[in-house]
């Protein structure tokens, strides 16, 4: 959805020009469909202007029932250590890759925050080694990969598909960066580090704008970096928001996340 309003059409699903075939297909299920459910009320929104554009009429049947938080990515905040004590704060990110999640203004900010003696960069590696098949459809993963090792003060890393790594991986960072997705109507991994105690650092945009809190979004890189050298070098800053991002996942706890469910198909 642009500033104005206007719908547009998403790249991961207008690839060659079939967005508008995509759209059509959604709408024709939107239509067949009882039921509804979308993660978040952003997503909500572009939905029912979907809907609209196509003349389905949604009436009752769109509800927001978001994903639940993975229990096993939960820390108390008051369980972390103060930042100031851990020898250097640790910005991670671990959204996927491609260019289309806005990767390519990442690798730019990436440049200006290690330019800072408070921060280092984790980026998690997602994907891996890809079959030939896939990097011929998209390789711009391994493109950012690579463009992200090279950068000084950036680890890449993988949890190899094993969540107690990753917990480590989170547990030992400082805060969450958001992905630059323009049209992000929900995102795991901003959840998974929240629900951990990382504040997130956030372009202004989608349903980021809606869920992560006004003062950690961010709208230049000059603002971006601010935040981040503030998360790292400012204690009750950064307890204060540590706390408020453990505290937004409150709602996805699986059982009520199942209530809502059950209620949203009553």
């Amino acid at each position: 959805m642009a500033a104005s309003g206007q719908l547009l059409l998403g790249p991961s699903l207008n690839d060659e020009g079939l967005g508008r075939p995509v759209l059509l297909a959604f709408a024709a299920g939107l239509a067949a469909c009882d039921r509804v459910m979308v993660h978040s009320s952003t997503a909500a929104s572009w939905v029912w202007a979907a809907a609209s554009r196509m003349t389905v009429d949604l009436g009752e049947k769109l509800q927001v029932v978001p994903a639940p938080r993975d229990e096993r990515l939960v820390r108390d905040p008051a369980n972390a250590p103060a930042v100031s004590s851990t020898g250097g704060a640790i910005g991670i990110y671990n959204q996927r890759l491609y260019a289309h999640y806005g990767t390519e203004q990442f690798v730019a900010l990436a440049r200006e925050l290690v330019a800072s003696a408070s921060v280092r960069l984790r980026v998690m590696d997602l994907f891996g080694r890809r079959r030939t098949e896939r990097t011929g459809l998209d390789d711009s993963p391994e493109k950012m990969r690579d463009q992200l090792a090279a950068l000084p003060h950036v680890q890449v890393v993988s949890d190899r598909g094993d969540r107690v790594r990753y917990r480590r991986l989170l547990a030992s960072a400082c805060f969450g960066i958001a992905p630059f997705r323009p049209g992000c109507p929900w995102s795991m991994s901003v959840i998974e580090c929240q629900g951990m105690g990382l504040p997130v650092i956030s372009p202004r945009m989608g349903w980021l704008a809606e869920h992560i809190d006004a003062e950690l979004c961010f709208t230049t890189t000059e603002e971006a970096v601010s935040l981040a050298e503030r998360l790292a070098t400012d204690d009750e800053f950064y307890a204060v928001h540590a706390k408020r991002a453990h505290a937004s996942t409150a709602d996805f706890t699986p059982a009520l996340v199942a209530a809502r469910y059950l209620e949203a198909i009553a």
